[in-house]
């Protein structure tokens, strides 16, 4: 019990970050890199584009969690989730290899336009 309380209290931030991004992510399927790269830079001290790369590793195992959950509740469609899976695949690795071709500058630029779009989008 008391090595659980010293490691919640030595990773506090990074599981506050978790906590809320899960929430999200459970919430709306969204939240883990609009969450978790600006949280990452800000409250952890992390350079931008390592922020961006432990992301996509953290919204992994969260989506995988919120993933279950849905399939147990039958909110889940499979016949479109493999023709997407694999588009998002071929996405990832294009937009992996691309990280670090970007300056930093236009990569926090198109986040933020990205982000920002897709807000609009859903209020609208």
């Amino acid at each position: 019990m008391v090595i659980f309380v010293r490691l919640i209290m030595k990773y506090k931030k990074e599981i506050i970050i978790g906590i809320v991004a899960g929430i999200l992510n459970g919430l709306f399927g969204a939240g883990g890199g609009c969450i978790v790269v600006p949280a990452l830079e800000k409250f952890l001290d992390f350079p931008q584009k390592k922020a961006h790369g432990t992301a996509v590793g953290i919204i992994l195992i969260m989506s995988i969690a919120s993933a279950v959950i849905y399939v147990l509740r039958g909110k889940f469609n499979f016949s479109l989730w493999i023709p997407v899976t694999v588009g998002g695949c071929i996405g990832g690795i294009i937009g992996g290899k691309l990280l670090s071709k970007i300056a930093g500058k236009w990569l926090r630029t198109i986040f933020g336009v990205v982000i920002i779009i897709t807000s609009i989008k859903m209020i609208f």
